[in-house]
């Protein structure tokens, strides 16, 4: 039994700490509304980023508050409903697992395709996209800081080709728990 023991011991002395798999929570501002007369869409795009050659990256969830802090979407892994498709690609793009060296994203106008967010308790909170919050929550084998999380705001035409009118980077801040270090 001590044999054993021991060799369990030494066999985890082998093995990087950044090996096994770990993960973590990065949150950026977002927008999603409707403005100039309904003629412009604003929104958001979420870069994610893996930077690590070897190992892939899950996106657990992804979830997106409104100004007053209610959530507005919720999707991944983690909540049992899968993320939207980013139909930028034919197919549509499975925005879930990010392979090794690849850089992925999502926009709210693929999680809100209609252009503006959902009603709730039948109440128009369209207006609640102004200011919002988009948590991203990961994991993978490897070194977490090797995945990358990123936000770009943008308005577009709504109508017609959609041609930009804007563009700007929104703040993305990992957020540190308990356990990390």
């Amino acid at each position: 039994m001590k044999r054993v023991a021991a060799w369990c011991l030494s066999s985890l002395a082998l093995v990087p700490a950044y090996s096994f798999a770990a993960g973590g929570t990065v949150v950026c501002g977002a927008v999603h509304f409707i403005r100039a007369q309904g003629t412009e869409l604003r929104n958001t795009v979420i870069s994610l980023r893996n930077l690590d050659l070897v190992n892939p990256t899950t996106v657990e969830r992804i979830t997106i508050r409104n100004t007053p802090g209610d959530v507005v979407h919720d999707s991944g892994p983690a909540t049992n409903e899968d993320h939207p498709l980013n139909t930028d690609f034919t197919p549509g793009l499975n925005i879930t697992v990010v392979p090794p060296g690849a850089s992925y994203y999502i926009g709210t106008n693929h999680i809100w395709p209609e252009g503006v967010i959902p009603p709730k308790n039948d109440q128009d909170i369209s207006a609640t996209g102004q200011a919002m919050s988009a948590t991203v929550q990961f994991s993978k084998e490897g070194k977490p800081a090797l995945f990358v999380v990123g936000a770009t705001s943008r308005t577009r035409e709504r109508f017609g080709l959609g041609a930009e009118r804007a563009r700007d980077s929104s703040q993305c801040t990992q957020v540190k728990s308990r356990d990390d270090d």
